[in-house]
Parts: structure tokens; C-alpha cells; sequence
């Protein structure tokens, strides 16, 4: 419902305890033929976690994940996309974009009794730009005041039309303001205190996080399940076997020939939908011969995306169509895809001046086309033999590329530094758009300033035009007038400057026991959610 009220846009945020979180992804609402059951344990078999989850400081989709449960951001996301009002109830918008007031939900309180109200909201926004946390930036704000104890009034130093989607990121969750100041910020690491239907009873790192069911949660009737138990299993063939066992409930971040064979399975059953995720090879433009963009577009017509759809993903994907980013996310235009073309490879190389050598290796005054690749096994699924199809492809129009299969901790380690550290020249990596929002792309990956390890931008990308015209685009009111006048522009532009091997948009995959409902995809994060999930019995 959106209204005029003296010239501000109000608008009544819609209800948090929709059906759609109630049945299985595109299967049957909270008023089916099946009624939710509550009580019971869900057990999870989880990807390796981070050792906190301290989720203010970091902006990794695993940490995200699993604050779900426990913490509550302003805004939610439905499966659909959609962001709706969580802890906000209605929000108001004045004309010129620069003034938002929050009404926040009545009768809130933190897991340790803290009383969710205006205060808390300014105090947790002061403190993670203060802090200078993950996405701190991307809050435009100019004043937080107090209106009353349930009214929250933003001044911003600029429109800001995407900032519901920005604070939907879990990075952007509430913390009970007396808990954090009394254990101070080392115990967040481990311990916390925020509104969500499950409160953290236990959190071994690498191990697993033992959450129990929140007896005063706001929204009555809800959680459904007691407790919800993330237990960490390394290796994806093992996630699969164990829930094929019957150890689990539900099995994440499975690979490919597992989930179709699970598909099969009696007892079992495969939910399926896209999200914002893109897998695709970054490509450090800082480093010759990289820093011609006629050796990056060879690199981009010598890869058979197709082929690896086919044999890798078994037909789960498709062409990426922009970079980094999908039809899901708001503001991606369609900018195009690097066919397959071994042969025009080979010119736009022999352009570059690297002619055949020895063993059929390009060279440039007797120095061979040698490339670092850096991967991981098992980060996302398939990446390792991505990476080596690649590896062949790039071989057969004469490049070198060395690969190196490390560790994910090291892994990280490797692509997150300032571009004079950086000795990688192509690496294996997956995005996901966290806001589900275009400018979280442009921000932390087309700017010059997005250069790792301030964001994302691991290619060193840097072109000036497309920097003024971010800036530019920050300008706009409205997500309409920002995308249609100055994304448009930008997508394109940084398509035919080719800073990544393009490949593809993943569908997301989770695996479970047909007992258990309610489990939805968060689009813009790719994880699967079960906060308010249940077990049929």
C-alpha cells in the first residue's frame, strides 16, 4: 500500500508471517492441506564455517547463513525476491529520497531481555560505521535521531532508492546493545544476543552451532522446530552420504552428480531455484600480458561454456549474459556472451603479438604465455574440474596455465591483498549479488575503489568512465531512473572491457528428507533458509 502524506511516500510494509516461508520452494502455503508441527530437532550438514560468527564484521554467505536464526535485520527477503519489513513494520520516504523514518516493530526484545526499540536501531548503525564493518559504506547517512521509542529518523547525504535491499544483508543485523557492551566485541566472536527465533546455545568452530528455540520470540507461534544443529562436514561426498544415512536433515553445497543421483532417492527429495550466484574466472588486469584487453577476450572465446554446463553442472546453469551479475538482481542488463571460438582466439592473440612456440605455447620475444590459476576443490561445486577443462581449453589455443589447487583458508589468503601483492593471473571464483541490488556490484567490484582487499574487485578492474558514472548513478531517486539511465551504460562497457572469464548463472540446489517443510532460498545470498522450517510426523 503506498500513499501521499504531506509530501512523503509512506509505505505499510507487508507482514512477516506470510505463507510463503511455510511450504517447501513453489510447493504448498502455510493454508495447505499441511499444517506446521512443532517441536523436534533439524540437523544440518554444513560447509566448513568461519571461526566466529561475529556477522556485523564479515559479509561471507556462510556467516549469513547461520545468522538467520539468530539475529533479525530491518528488512527480510521472501523466496521470491521480494523484501518485505522484519524488524521494520512501516517505512516512510520522503520526495526527494533523502529522509527515512522507520516504525519499528512493537513488543521486540533481544535474547537477553533487552528491549528492541529506536534506540538500539541508532546505536547498532552508529557502531558498525564507526566501526568501519563490512558494507559501512554503503550508508549514505547524514543524521540518526530518535523520533520516539518506536520511530527512527535517517537523513542521507544522498538518494539512496536501494537502501531497503541494503539492509536485508545479514552484515546489517541487530545486536542487543547491553549484551555487546557487557561482553565486549572478542565474546561476539562466539557468543550472541540479537531478536531471532533461535538463540545460540553452543558454537564450536569448524565444528558445529547448537541453536535453541527462543521462548519469547516475537512472532507468536513461531519457530517450529526446538533446536536447529549446523554440523560441519568437510567434504561434499561425505554431506551426501550422511544424509543418505539419515544423520541429517538437510545436506548443503552438494556436488552435482550427488544431487541428481539424491533426486532418486526414496524418502529424499531435491529442491531447485536460481539466485544471484555466477561462477567465473577473474582475470588480474594489472599484471601483462593481462592488462591487454585483447588477451583477456581470447581467454573468453577459447572456454566452452556450454561444453563444461553439460559435463560438469550436468545442464544446471546457464550462460552468464553480464558481468558478475544475473537476471535476478535488480538493475542487470543484458550486456552478452563470449561465444566459443578457438579461432578467434587465436587472432585476437597473434594481435597481441604472442605467435605459436615450442609445444605449441605462445610466446612474445622468447617469453612463453605462462599463467598462474589458482582454485580451490570443493569451495562450489564443481570448481576443481571447472577449472581443469579450462585449464585445457586455454592450452589448445596456445596458453600455459599452471594450476594450483589450494586450501581454502590459504586460497583467501592469496586473492584478498592490494594489486602490487597480487602474483596470481586467473583465478576460480562464484559471486553472489548479497542485496540482490546492482549497486552492490558496482561498488564492490566495477570501482576502481572495490579493489580487493577493500572489496571484491580481485581483477584490479579500473576504468575511469565507468567510475564517474557510478558516482553519477548514486544520484537518482528512483532504482528505475538509476538502472535504465546509468547501468545500462556501465554493464556494457565493463563487458567489453572483459576483467573476468565470463561463464555462468548456477541454479541452487539443497538436498533433504521429505519430512521436512519449509525450507525456501534466499535469491540474493544463494543459501537455504529453515528458520521456519518443520517436521511432518
Amino acid at each position: 500500500m503506498i500513499r501521499m502524506l504531506c509530501g512523503v511516500r509512506a509505505v505499510a510494509v507487508a507482514g512477516v508471517v506470510g505463507a510463503l516461508v511455510f511450504g517447501v520452494a513453489g510447493g504448498p502455503a502455510l493454508t495447505g492441506p499441511m499444517t506446521p508441527t512443532p517441536g523436534g530437532t533439524l540437523t544440518i550438514a554444513f560447509v566448513p564455517l568461519r571461526t566466529h560468527i561475529d556477522v556485523n564484521g564479515v559479509n561471507t554467505s556462510t556467516v549469513n547463513e547461520l545468522a538467520h536464526y539468530f539475529y533479525e535485520t530491518l528488512y527480510d527477503r521472501e523466496e521470491n525476491g521480494k523484501v518485505k519489513g522484519l524488524l521494520v513494520k512501516e517505512d516512510q520516504v520522503s520526495t526527494d529520497g533523502l529522509t527515512w523514518t522507520f516504525k519499528l516493530q512493537p513488543g521486540v526484545r533481544f535474547h537477553d531481555g533487552t528491549p528492541f526499540n529506536a534506540a538500539a536501531v541508532k546505536w547498532n548503525f552508529e557502531r558498525k560505521i564507526q566501526k568501519k564493518q563490512p558494507l559501512w559504506d554503503f550508508l549514505p547517512f547524514k543524521s540518526i535521531d530518535v523520533v520516539d521509542d518506536l520511530t527512527v529518523r535517517i537523513v542521507l547525504t544522498r538518494p539512496a532508492a536501494n537502501l531497503r535491499a541494503i539492509l536485508v544483508t545479514k552484515t546489517f543485523s541487530m545486536y542487543s546493545p547491553t549484551f555487546a557492551q557487557q561482553v565486549g566485541d572478542n565474546a561476539l566472536l562466539t557468543r550472541a544476543s540479537g531478536t531471532g527465533p533461535f538463540m545460540v546455545s553452543e558454537f564450536r568452530p569448524n565444528e558445529n552451532v547448537v541453536m535453541r528455540k527462543n521462548p519469547n520470540y516475537w512472532q507468536k507461534g513461531l519457530p517450529y522446530f526446538d533446536e536447529v544443529n549446523y554440523r560441519v562436514v568437510p567434504d561434499n561426498n561425505a554431506r551426501a552420504t550422511t544424509l543418505e544415512a539419515g544423520d541429517v536433515d538437510i545436506a548443503v553445497g552438494l556436488s552435482v552428480p550427488d544431487i541428481q543421483r539424491l533426486r532418486t532417492k526414496r524418502g529424499l527429495k531435491v529442491q531447485d531455484a536460481l539466485g544471484s550466484q555466477q561462477y567465473y574466472i577473474t582475470i588480474n588486469t594489472r599484471r601483462p600480458p593481462l592488462n591487454d584487453v585483447r588477451v583477456r577476450k581470447a581467454l573468453n572465446h577459447a572456454v566452452d561454456k556450454e561444453g563444461i554446463i553439460k559435463t560438469v553442472l550436468l545442464g544446471t546453469a546457464k550462460l552468464a549474459t553480464a558481468v558478475y551479475i544475473n537476471p535476478t538482481v535488480d538493475g542487470y542488463v543484458h550486456a552478452g556472451s563470449y561465444r566459443y571460438d578457438p579461432e578467434m582466439a587465436k587472432k585476437l592473440l597473434e594481435e597481441a603479438g604472442w605467435s605459436v612456440g615450442p609445444g605449441g605455447i605462445r610466446q612474445r620475444e622468447g617469453r612463453p604465455l605462462t599463467l598462474e590459476f589458482l582454485t580451490r576443490k570443493g569451495g562450489s561445486p564443481g570448481d576443481f574440474e571447472i577449472a581443469e577443462l579450462v585449464q585445457g581449453m586455454l592450452k589448445a589455443v596456445g596458453v600455459d596455465a599452471r594450476l594450483q589447487v589450494l586450501e581454502s583458508a590459504t586460497f583467501l589468503q592469496r586473492v584478498t591483498v592490494p594489486p602490487e601483492r597480487a602474483t596470481y593471473d586467473i583465478i576460480n571464483l562464484a559471486v553472489g549479488t548479497f542485496t540482490g541490488d546492482a549497486e552492490y556490484t558496482m561498488l564492490t567490484f566495477y570501482h576502481t575503489n572495490s579493489a580487493a582487499p577493500r572489496y571484491f574487485n580481485r581483477a584490479y578492474y579500473s576504468n575511469p568512465v565507468v567510475d564517474a558514472l557510478i558516482e553519477e548513478s548514486q544520484r537518482p531517486a528512483t532504482t528505475a531512473g538509476r538502472n535504465k539511465i546509468y547501468y545500462a551504460q556501465i554493464i556494457k562497457q565493463v563487458y567489453n572491457d572483459a576483467p573476468i572469464i565470463m561463464l555462468f548463472d548456477v541454479t541452487q540446489s539443497v538436498a533433504l528428507k521429505d519430512t521436512i517443510q519449509g525450507v525456501y532460498l534466499e535469491p540474493a545470498s544463494n543459501i537455504w533458509i529453515a528458520k521456519y522450517g518443520w517436521k511432518r510426523r
